[in-house]
């Protein structure tokens, strides 16, 4: 697991693999009211080019008004898609509509600087670039196109192009600051999926480095159950001296072995219980129903404060047995329970410096996002409960 986060960080820095959220959403939002903004602009004009048409080419001005108010329509029912088949078909209509306009204009006996389909060219001219953010030189060839058709349309009818020159010296001007100010709002998107990135990466340096500790934690608390046992039993003098304390070692060095850098996300803790409960010198009833896999740092805290507890109940509960009991209970919780008829103890005297309660059973299982609770009174056994998750409810 750690080692996939510290990739995951590493491929922060790598090669731009494409818009980010920010971006993606400003692409979205300038499609879709781009599209609103040309259509509330070409349906009025269009309506009234129509009534201004002179008189007997009412007709033709009507279907130019037709082609312009059904194209707006057609993009407002039918959103553009990503693949490039319908990015061409899109724009292929876009340019037949454009020049259909343009070039409709001596039909329509209204070439004029001031009339509607000028209106049509230079809204397009505007909404293009935020139309096609992704594709600019297609939106940018498409508005080009629509210029170039009603020119050509007005120089066909009038007979002269040099009217026509302001005209289309202001379309290019607000073709240019319009993909001028789609850049700059785009660039403060970019910006702001960079700082969303480097949080994100902050957030997996951090989750790395929580990793890491944990394991250290993990390990250096295995360290203490294995090493101390194995010391008590030195000091204690059981068994059959040598052998006993060579095969006790030999099972911490495994144990050791497998707690630091472990790749196993999930653990049978069923057989974890059911390795902690042999070559004990009591007897341990153990009563294990079906678990499922937990996640190796609660089922590595069970395991290793019921390995504690038992630790205890030899080495002062004056207990020949001990019931061991793990199930889930019905909120679908894991409830591991240690049960010994022995001599007990009031929690509440026990010396702060002693850790095998406190630190191996109860802190490491808060660590784990658990709960340990341990109950005991004097010559009435004692109780060790875990439940995992802890959901401080009961």
């Amino acid at each position: 697991m750690v080692g996939g986060l510290r990739a995951a960080v590493a491929g922060e820095g790598g090669a731009r693999a494409g818009p980010g959220a920010a971006e993606r959403e400003l692409n979205r939002a300038a499609e879709r009211y781009a599209v609103w903004l040309r259509t509330a602009v070409i349906v009025p004009c269009a309506v009234f080019g129509f009534f201004a048409a002179p008189s007997g080419r009412e007709p033709v001005a009507a279907a130019l008004a037709g082609v312009a108010i059904g194209w707006c329509a057609l993009h407002l029912v039918r959103p553009r898609s990503r693949s490039r088949r319908d990015t061409w078909s899109v724009a292929a209509v876009d340019g037949v509509v454009l020049v259909s306009i343009g070039l409709g204009q001596p039909v329509a006996g209204t070439p004029d600087s001031g009339s509607w389909v000028l209106a049509v060219v230079s809204i397009t001219a505007v909404t293009f670039p935020y139309e096609w953010p992704t594709k600019p030189l297609v939106g940018g060839a498409l508005a080009v196109l629509g210029l170039g058709a009603y020119v050509a349309g007005s120089v066909a009818y009038s007979g002269e192009w040099w009217p026509m020159l302001p005209p289309a010296v202001r379309v290019l001007t607000e073709l240019t600051l319009s993909r001028l100010s789609y850049v700059l709002v785009r660039s403060q998107a970019r910006r702001a999926d960079r700082l969303t990135g480097r949080v994100a990466a902050r957030r997996r340096e951090a989750a790395v480095t929580a990793a890491r500790r944990a394991g250290e934690r993990e390990y250096l608390a295995t360290l203490h159950d294995t090493a101390s046992a194995t010391l008590l039993m030195v000091a204690a003098g059981t068994g059959d001296g040598t052998r006993r304390v060579a095969e006790r070692a030999r099972q911490d060095l495994e144990e050791l072995a497998r707690v630091p850098g472990s790749d196993v996300s999930r653990v049978d803790l069923g057989r974890l219980l059911a390795t902690a409960t042999r070559r004990r010198a009591v007897l341990v009833r153990s009563e294990i129903g079906r678990l499922p896999p937990l996640p190796a740092g609660p089922a590595l805290a069970v395991f290793h404060g019921v390995r504690e507890a038992l630790t205890n109940v030899e080495r002062h509960a004056e207990a020949a047995e001990a019931a061991l009991r793990a199930e889930v209970d019905e909120r679908g919780r894991i409830v591991v329970e240690l049960r010994d008829r022995g001599r007990g103890f009031d929690p509440d005297e026990v010396s702060p410096h002693r850790r095998g309660v406190s630190g191996s059973i109860i802190e490491r299982m808060a660590a784990a996002g658990g709960r340990a609770l341990v109950t005991s009174r004097p010559g009435r056994g004692t109780t060790v409960r875990w439940t995992w998750p802890d959901d401080r409810d009961g």
